[in-house]
């Protein structure tokens, strides 16, 4: 069977092209415009997040290897109707989530072949999905090599376009201006789409080698690469002094490289850390989908495989979902900042499930306290999400409890 299942190094490719993903394309303009030369301070703290949630995840997905990852630590700590709530959170993220990482690529693409209208970009939007959900269909074993290749081109990419302009177009930093609460709050929800991934880590631990020991050397390893690359580019965005010609955004980073070349480049960029990151979520979310109609009420049809081992029903659904959420885009009822908003603040509470069951499993000190931080840190950038998403949240809580409550009822 082991030929069939994946090492540390395509795991560890895997995590850094669904944590780096859209995130480090669309993240790096949206928080400086939002928190001017605070904004780096926003992704020092948002990198050290990362560390942690890598460390916690990892350890989590070590302990509860399989389909349900981070949900089965839940219902260890919690019981089963954590462990649905967990799942629900983590499924609803990724009935938003995708859209936005896919429309990320539309985004970048060079104007010579985007599409000048809304409807034009959804529809390829669309277009590039259905492509995607064939991939994560084909199985892990060739996902795996496909994103192998994409994250490692995309980190290279990054770092050295960021490496020349700290050489060659550095400026003094200014000083930082009067703090302004509100503004950084804000920041740092926008800014946890950067370490969005960590938690579906255990949800392929049925199909990696050894995971107890290879989930935890892949986890550590991607946080370092996911680490610098983060600071890198938000730092060089900031305090670089491009020229005009090299245009705005991550984009302009690459200019010092390929000059005029540079759009082409970054599309192509975009494209493999988005593809990753729809990737290795989707691959996960079917998969604790599968799971559950094990366990659940949730359709068996969720758990129906091809012969890849990939459930392609819930593949469908969730195709099914994001094409609608395209028509939307075309219409403009929706749009790439409203969808993360919303995405982030599912993955937050499916986030603050995950570490609020490590403080309770965990039993040696230093997992514990790195658990507590988190679970402080996760709360508070919680509640800077739209009030419609928290009360969105605290009415799927309130479902999911008042039906475990009757299911006990009628036991007795």
């Amino acid at each position: 069977m082991n030929q069939r299942k994946i090492g540390t190094l395509p795991l560890c490719c895997m995590m850094i092209g669904s944590v780096l993903g859209s995130g480090i394309i669309i993240l790096p303009p949206l928080a400086l415009e939002a928190a001017g030369p605070w904004a780096i301070v926003g992704w020092i703290l948002t990198t050290l997040f990362g560390v942690a949630f890598a460390y916690l995840f990892a350890k989590v997905g070590s302990m509860f290897p399989g389909e349900g990852g981070a949900a089965s630590a839940v219902e260890r700590a919690f019981g089963s109707s954590a462990k649905r709530l967990a799942a629900y959170t983590l499924s609803g993220a990724v009935l938003f989530g995708p859209v936005a990482v896919i429309l990320t690529i539309v985004e970048y693409l060079p104007p010579a072949i985007k599409p000048a209208t809304a409807m034009g970009q959804a529809g390829l939007g669309a277009v590039i999905q259905m492509v995607c959900a064939l991939l994560v269909i084909s199985g892990l074993r060739n996902m795996s090599r496909f994103t192998l290749v994409l994250a490692t081109t995309a980190t290279a990419l990054l770092l050295a376009g960021s490496g020349m302009v700290f050489f060659n177009y550095m400026g003094t930093p200014a000083p930082l201006p009067s703090f302004d609460g509100p503004a950084f709050g804000y920041t740092m929800l926008l800014l946890f789409w950067a370490v969005v991934g960590w938690e579906v880590v255990g949800n392929y631990g049925g199909e990696v080698i050894d995971p107890k020991r290879t989930i935890p050397r892949a986890a550590i390893m991607a946080a370092v690469v996911i680490g610098v690359v983060s600071l890198a580019v938000a730092g060089a965005l900031q305090y670089g002094q491009l020229p005009p010609e090299a245009g705005h955004g991550v984009s302009a980073l690459l200019y010092p490289l390929f000059g005029s070349l540079a759009p082409w480049i970054m599309g192509a960029l975009t494209v493999a850390l988005c593809t990753t990151t729809y990737l290795v979520i989707i691959g996960a979310v079917t998969r604790l989908l599968a799971h559950l109609s094990r366990e659940t009420g949730l359709p068996d049809a969720l758990d129906r495989r091809n012969r890849h081992n990939a459930p392609w029903v819930g593949m469908l659904f969730y195709t099914a979902v994001h094409l609608i959420q395209f028509v939307l885009v075309g219409f403009g009822v929706l749009d790439l900042a409203g969808l993360v908003a919303i995405a982030d603040g599912f993955f937050l509470a499916n986030a603050l499930l995950g570490t609020l069951a490590g403080i309770k499993l965990f039993t040696s000190p230093l997992p514990r306290f790195v658990a507590t931080l988190l679970s402080i840190g996760v709360f508070m950038v919680l509640l800077q999400s739209h009030w419609p998403v928290q009360l969105t949240l605290i009415v799927l809580a309130a479902f999911v409890l008042l039906r475990a409550r009757r299911r006990a009822l009628s036991a007795i």
